[in-house]
């Protein structure tokens, strides 16, 4: 029995030792309370309150026999209780929450801890985009989040992607200078930040420890910030390799580059000399 299942039950409202006795269950059954206590290492005292819980819910199914045996719930049935249960609670939360009056304003900056907890959220803005994401990031959390990247340009999500490090399978517009990042990490620490639809970002250090701090954010000055800083790394980029990007930093800035180039025709430059 692998703790990783455990903590997956867990996170769906499964006690440790319910965990126990369901996994227990869909690897030896149908099993008498004795035999699944033995086998889960969950103490007798405790197994058929646990078995009563799980069958209540319709985890379990107890089978009339002589002791009493117990099957579990299948996981393809397993899988469509628990969506249908926590999309049902999750309904009836944001019906409830509706209802309460706040003071919060949507500007806060607000601090995610722990590096698991940094690339669900990364996931959560990327799988919730509208209509582009801007993101600088090392090859190490980009590969972790391809697979949302990849799904959100199949929505038509625009995709501008900016590393230091060499990516390989490339999502979108992606532009790096395909540094080996084993070396980059002895000159710099790792970061990431990410620009959604111009509205939300997330930014902050990288370090796949339950320490590391990223903040993400809807206050609009941060978010334009965070997007200048992905823009002038792109620029310079092009400048250093004579690449044309002023039609993606256009993009980004929402016409304001073409503007500024309307400005500058026929406008002299001059400069004082001593």
């Amino acid at each position: 029995m692998e703790r990783k299942h455990i903590i997956a039950l867990k996170t769906f409202g499964f006690t440790a030792n319910e965990s126990k006795a369901y996994l227990t269950l869909l690897q030896t059954n149908p099993a008498t309370g004795y035999e699944i206590s033995g086998k889960s290492g969950i103490p007798r005292s405790a197994i058929y309150e646990i078995l009563k819980r799980l069958e209540t819910n319709g985890l379990v199914s107890a089978i009339d026999t002589n002791p009493t045996r117990y099957i579990p719930l299948p996981p393809d049935q397993l899988f469509e209780y628990l969506e249908s249960k926590f999309s049902g609670n999750m309904l009836e939360l944001k019906a409830s929450l509706k209802n309460i009056d706040t003071e919060m304003e949507v500007g806060d900056l607000w601090n995610i801890r722990g590096y698991d907890n940094m690339i669900e959220k990364s996931r959560a803005l990327i799988q919730n985009a509208q209509q582009n994401i801007y993101i600088s990031c090392w090859n190490s959390e980009y590969n972790k989040l391809m697979p949302d990247l990849r799904q959100a340009e199949a929505r038509g999500i625009k995709i501008v992607v900016f590393s230091f490090c060499n990516i390989q399978d490339k999502i979108g517009q992606v532009f790096c200078y395909n540094f080996d990042s084993s070396e980059l990490e002895k000159m710099w620490n790792k970061k990431i930040l990410i620009v959604v639809d111009r509205t939300s970002a997330l930014l902050g250090g990288v370090e796949n420890l339950p320490t590391n701090k990223v903040a993400w954010t809807k206050n609009s000055a941060i978010v334009s910030i965070a997007l200048n800083y992905i823009i002038l790394d792109l620029t310079l980029l092009g400048q250093r390799f004579k690449l044309n990007v002023s039609s993606v930093l256009a993009e980004m800035l929402e016409g304001d580059i073409r503007v500024l180039d309307d400005l500058l025709i026929g406008q002299q430059i001059t400069s004082n000399k001593s």
